[in-house]
């Protein structure tokens, strides 16, 4: 039996050497097979490949961006300084904090039925400074912190902003009027 086997497998190498491709034939089927390379396609890849590499460095950016922000607020929220000014007038805390190279704002996301402003001061975010104002929500009694500071350069984008748990605050943080704002809680 074994002998058949390999008689059989002598009788299939013999016929398969036998069948060989013309040159014309080989060289048709190896055209087949080699890539288009032509110019455009490359760029056009390149293109494509640098776009979502530029693309996930900035995202990651503004994203570490945000996040170092939050914290630097969730970290002035756990301070817990005094406050500078006293008044439930917002004119009068704009009139205290003069030196801010921007006004503050009534935002419309905290409306004056819901929020009663308690004070504020001055601080700082991404090294600038900023205005560290107590809110308190009427309808539960609680007070929160509220920053106001010029949008850095580097977040002035559409990208939508939410909440951030940072060491155990909640740091919601939106654009309006041309300012970053964050409420902590």
């Amino acid at each position: 039996m074994n002998k058949n086997k390999e008689t059989f497998k002598d009788a299939l190498i013999e016929e398969f050497e036998q069948k060989k491709l013309s040159e014309a034939q080989l060289s048709k089927l190896q055209s087949l097979g080699k890539p288009n390379k032509s110019p455009v396609r490359l760029l056009s890849s390149l293109a494509a490949v640098l776009l979502l590499c530029t693309s996930l460095i900035i995202f990651t950016g503004w994203s570490q961006g945000y996040q170092r922000i939050a914290a630097e607020i969730a970290y002035n929220h756990n301070s817990q300084m005094q406050m500078e000014v006293k008044s439930d007038v917002f004119d009068d805390i704009q009139h205290y904090l003069n030196r801010l190279d921007f006004s503050l704002i009534a935002s419309e996301q905290l409306p004056a039925n819901v929020w009663r402003i308690i004070g504020g001061r001055y601080c700082s975010i991404d090294g600038k400074i900023a205005a560290q104002l107590k809110v308190e929500n009427k309808e539960n009694g609680d007070v929160y912190t509220l920053y106001q500071a010029k949008l850095p350069d580097m977040l002035d984008s559409e990208k939508e902003l939410d909440s951030i748990v940072v060491d155990g605050v909640e740091v919601k943080l939106w654009r309006e009027n041309g300012l970053l704002l964050g409420l902590a809680k």
